[in-house]
């Protein structure tokens, strides 16, 4: 595949219109002719993109999105076991809302409802170290409730 930016901005045009059922060269991200939803939905398919096929990011997604679009990207990272701060792939499940400190076995509980997010273990140790609730406001993070797919994904309990 030839790697010239312009191909490349192209190819993603074109899969943009494609998966949007968009006719060819209707899609734009200038202000002219773009919206912002056509905006947000596309760079949520690169990030989608990037996950998938285990792309490094040169900037750090929470630092670019909108609130809306950080769900996303925080639910995909629980999917796909991804550090939802610095995007490190084989990142661990971390619990937003406790689950051991009130006498919860971790193994038995039913997880399905609690929040958790995708941490590496850098991230995992600072989000220990200054508190939850410190970690949560400094990313602007909400945690993702836990769901049948996440569940399945990490092996947890849901019964």
């Amino acid at each position: 595949m030839d790697r010239n930016p312009e191909t490349v901005k192209q190819h993603f045009y074109a899969m943009y219109e494609y998966y949007n059922s968009l006719d060819f060269g209707e899609f734009s991200l200038s202000a002219a002719k773009g919206t912002k939803t056509d905006t947000n939905q596309f760079i949520n398919m690169l990030l989608d993109y990037a996950a998938i096929h285990d792309i490094s990011l040169s900037v750090k997604p929470l630092n670019e999105l909108g609130p809306q679009e950080i769900a996303r990207w925080e639910y995909r990272c629980l999917l796909d076991k991804r550090c939802v701060i610095c995007g490190k792939s084989h990142a661990d499940l971390a619990h937003v809302d406790s689950v051991g400190a009130n006498g919860g076995n971790r193994q038995k509980i039913n997880h399905l409802g609690l929040r958790a997010m995708s941490l590496c273990r850098e991230h995992h140790q600072e989000q220990h170290k200054i508190g939850i609730q410190s970690f949560m406001n400094k990313y602007h993070l909400n945690g993702i409730k836990i769901d049948e797919k996440i569940a399945l994904a990490h092996g947890l309990n849901m019964r």
